[in-house]
């Protein structure tokens, strides 16, 4: 996932010592089109910020160094680990904080929580508290709107990486929120077949591409507008039926170990889910992944398809 890999544990073991590149100049950002469950990448009209210099804050020593960033009329200081911690958060939208401190700071809860603290009480980053019947609460969090300015420039990210911020629907966010712990189980796979995971591509993303092509095509002939989709499919590694273009909850790009460019589709199947909906999933050639409660529900709408030979337990 370019500059923040999640899955490289010398980042994160060396991100508080390595310097971010100096800003010299300011270039816009792409204009994405948001749809679907909330607002991501926007155009920057009034982006303002930019990296002035390094600081050190009195009483501290590297690795504890913050970098300082205007945006506006505020300015905000920041560790190289909140920047990593921002920037994991907004390519996931939505992250329950015990995966954060499981998979980007290697189990170090002390310094997840000092990292957050900082973030929320410079209001890039947003918490909540899930109750959930029957299971332990759990909190997740998400960047604010200021934390995607910041968080968008400060990262490092390629510019066709998304980044988003703000909650989705409640009923959605525990679904979301699990997504982060699907892509890292995927990408590991991944990189233990001495492959490298390049970016990620959320639903919201793939949705937006996939509704822009049927509007362009809407005065077409129905034959006309299936070519576009299907060729649009086929392009973006999906797989169309009808008029209906299948989408995954995460389209992971990586690199093979022999640098080919391939791309997986991971789908978390929720408890919502009807049998025929699953049985779509697996025809559509996704890796299926499922919360342990769930595994055995899925393992019996499939039984009978012979489409998948796992289920992946998160």
């Amino acid at each position: 996932m370019g500059r923040w890999d999640i899955l490289d544990g010398d980042n994160r073991r060396n991100a508080e010592g390595r310097p971010l590149p100096t800003e010299t100049g300011q270039q816009p950002l792409a204009t994405d089109i948001s749809v679907g469950r909330g607002p991501a990448d926007e155009p920057p009209a009034t982006l303002r910020e930019r990296t002035e210099r390094t600081v050190e804050l009195p009483g501290e020593r590297s690795p504890d160094q913050r970098i300082r960033y205007r945006d506006k009329d505020k300015t905000y200081y920041l560790r190289h680990s909140e920047i990593a911690a921002m920037t994991e958060i907004g390519s996931f939208r939505t992250v329950d904080v015990r995966d954060l401190s499981r998979y980007a700071y290697g189990d170090d809860e002390v310094r997840m929580k000092r990292d957050i603290d900082n973030l929320r009480e410079q209001g890039l980053v947003e918490e909540k508290t899930l109750l959930r019947a029957h299971q332990d609460s759990r909190k997740v969090v998400t960047l604010t709107k200021q934390g995607h300015r910041i968080g968008r420039k400060a990262s490092g990210l390629p510019v066709d990486q998304r980044m988003y911020h703000g909650f989705v629907k409640s009923r959605e966010i525990n679904h979301d929120a699990d997504l982060y712990k699907v892509y890292q189980q995927a990408a590991q796979e991944v990189r233990e077949k001495g492959g490298k995971p390049l970016k990620i591509r959320l639903d919201f993303e793939l949705k937006a591409m996939v509704q822009r092509e049927k509007l362009a095509s809407k005065e077409l002939s129905k034959d006309e507008q299936r070519e576009r989709l299907e060729r649009l499919a086929k392009e973006q590694g999906l797989t169309v039926s009808g008029a209906t273009v299948h989408v995954p909850d995460i389209q992971m790009e990586y690199e093979t170990r022999e640098q080919q460019l391939e791309r997986a589709n991971l789908e978390l199947i929720s408890e919502h889910y009807r049998r025929d909906d699953i049985r779509g999933k697996a025809e559509s050639g996704f890796t299926l992944y499922a919360r342990g409660g769930d595994t055995a529900r899925v393992r019996r709408a499939l039984q009978d398809t012979h489409t998948v030979e796992r289920i992946l337990s998160i």
